[in-house]
């Protein structure tokens, strides 16, 4: 026969679930503490909208951008391959 600690067993688990989640939060502040996880999420975050906003603003037309007052940069190589385009080779 074995013996049965009562108080344990009477406890109900959504107490142990509740200090298994405590003790696991704990472990993540520590190791976001350690790495930075939230700051290279934040930084993920930021070039996924930035590479949002230039894909929105290359569909944009040039006479869009210019009633806005803005210029698109001027690309060299996307230059040289239209004037090719244009001359036929």
């Amino acid at each position: 026969m074995f013996a049965v600690d009562q108080d344990n067993a009477d406890e109900s688990p959504g107490l142990t679930l509740k200090d298994l989640r405590g003790a696991l939060l704990t472990q993540l502040a520590i190791i976001d503490d350690r790495f930075g996880v939230c700051r290279v999420y934040r930084w993920l975050r930021d070039e996924a909208r930035r590479n949002a906003i230039v894909r929105e603003l290359n569909l944009l037309d040039d006479h869009c951008l210019d009633d806005l007052g803005l210029r698109r940069p001027f690309d060299q190589r996307t230059d040289d391959l239209v004037k090719r385009l244009r001359a036929g080779g």
